[in-house]
């Protein structure tokens, strides 16, 4: 049953997964082949394909290995990502509505931000390497993608 549910359950997030990169190409954030459905069943195969292979090639690495990779990650990417953006929107757009409030700005945010660093530093060196790589190898598949779409940073380039 235990290893029933968790083929289910594999199954499931590859299937829900796999709608993300799928969405956001239909949306024209993403990659257009990350848009495409399976001409005969209509699921998104392109986005499936990538999210298995992924998942296959993590399956090799240990477990621990995999989930301490992907907090390392997550920590990096979004949630000092999340901090630095909150802080950004103050500071550029001080006059924006906003739906809610940051009690003790900025204190809250700059207590967060030192955790979430500290949390990643003290980190194993192997997975701090990973995380940084990881994050460059967004920002350069979003410059990529930018780039070819012509929109932010490239968008001024297309009135010249």
């Amino acid at each position: 049953m235990v290893l029933w549910t968790a083929v289910g359950s594999i199954f499931a997030l590859m299937l829900g997964y796999s709608r993300i990169p799928y969405a956001a190409a239909q949306n024209g954030d993403f990659f257009k082949v990350f848009g495409r459905l399976h001409p005969k069943k209509n699921f998104p195969h392109v986005s499936l394909l990538v999210i298995g292979l992924v998942s296959i090639v993590c399956s090799f690495l240990p477990l621990m290995t995999v989930i301490d990779a992907l907090l390392i990650t997550r920590i990096l990417v979004q949630f000092v990502g999340q901090i630095v953006a909150v802080m950004l929107l103050r500071r550029r757009a001080p006059g924006l509505e906003r739906p809610y409030r940051i009690w003790l700005y900025p204190a809250p945010c700059l207590i967060a931000l030192a955790g979430w660093l500290f949390v990643f530093g003290t980190a194993d060196w192997k997975l701090i390497l990973f995380g940084l790589g990881t994050l460059l190898a967004g920002l350069l598949l979003f410059l990529a993608w930018s780039w070819r779409t012509k929109r932010w940073p490239f968008a001024s380039l297309r009135s010249n």
